[in-house]
């Protein structure tokens, strides 16, 4: 999808894809348990829930790492940063969602 419509993304919109990316991630997890846990390797949700959290995880380490190497800045506090620009989207700061990929300088 092209930068110019992830711009213009509603608040709505936004909680909707990050509801769709919490869905990827517990689904990737309960995955893992039936896994880890049952021994179960060929589950008829395997195929599934790597196809749709492998890219939102790879591209979540990938923005870990960069805030670590460029702004020294630890994970936890990577997310309580996102976590707050996620609700100043579209407000009184004039963030877009475009906005959230880089720091405020």
């Amino acid at each position: 999808m092209p930068l110019q419509v992830w711009n213009h993304l509603s608040r709505s919109q936004l909680n909707d894809v990050t509801k769709a990316f919490r869905i990827a991630m517990r689904r990737l997890y309960r995955t893992r348990n039936i896994i880890l846990h049952g021994g179960a390797t060929h589950g008829v949700a395997l195929e599934a829930s790597l196809r749709s959290a492998a890219p939102l995880l790879g591209a979540g380490l990938d923005r870990i790492v960069h805030a670590s190497y460029t702004e020294d800045l630890d994970p936890l506090d990577l997310a309580a940063r996102a976590e707050v620009a996620l609700q100043l989207v579209h407000g009184e700061t004039g963030l877009t969602t475009v906005d959230l990929l880089e720091p405020v300088r």
